[in-house]
């Protein structure tokens, strides 16, 4: 009687489990079809490198990313104290000429400072909506929109492009 006491709630909690389990998983570089008639696939909701660096993305975003020089400069002048809370949403459109520009700078910028695990990407439609629907909670209007979270608080946005560079404007927020 034991062993099949034993053996139900074994059973049960190898249903359960997975279940529980399965609701709380992200999935990454999701691969869409475009609202627009213009644009063919797109990466649609929570984005990483590695999705970026894959057909047809990386024709881009290698590019992008390999020949940016960052201004470590600017970056020093940054305390570190003050990045430990900071948390950078980017949302973008893999379609977007200025998300294929500064999304590779960014995550350059991101890694030189020793924060890529506190960026999170997301890709947007053109009609700026994803499946996943973070961009709503944002009120994004235009790609790429970059929002930087000190304490899970909004203190500043960078649309489209950066008034002066990403590092100078970074190092500008958290002064």
């Amino acid at each position: 009687m034991e062993m099949y006491k034993a053996l139900i709630i074994l059973v049960i909690l190898m249903i359960v489990f997975p279940l529980a389990t399965s609701a709380q998983e992200t999935t990454y570089n999701m691969e869409t079809e475009s609202v627009s008639k213009r644009v063919d696939k797109i990466l649609n909701g929570p984005i990483t490198k590695e999705g970026l660096q894959k057909m047809p993305y990386k024709v881009w975003f290698n590019t992008n990313y390999k020949t940016y020089i960052v201004d470590t400069k600017a970056l020093k002048n940054i305390k570190r104290r003050k990045l430990k809370d900071l948390k950078i949403l980017a949302f973008m459109g893999t379609w977007c000429h200025d998300s294929n520009r500064e999304i590779p700078r960014l995550i350059r910028v991101c890694e030189e400072l020793g924060i890529a695990d506190q960026l999170e990407l997301y890709g947007i439609d053109v009609d700026k909506t994803s499946q996943a629907g973070r961009e709503s909670k944002y009120g994004v209007k235009n790609t790429p929109t970059i929002i930087l979270l000190m304490d899970g608080k909004e203190i500043a946005r960078i649309i489209e492009e950066p008034e002066i560079s990403l590092e100078q404007d970074i190092e500008k927020i958290l002064k």
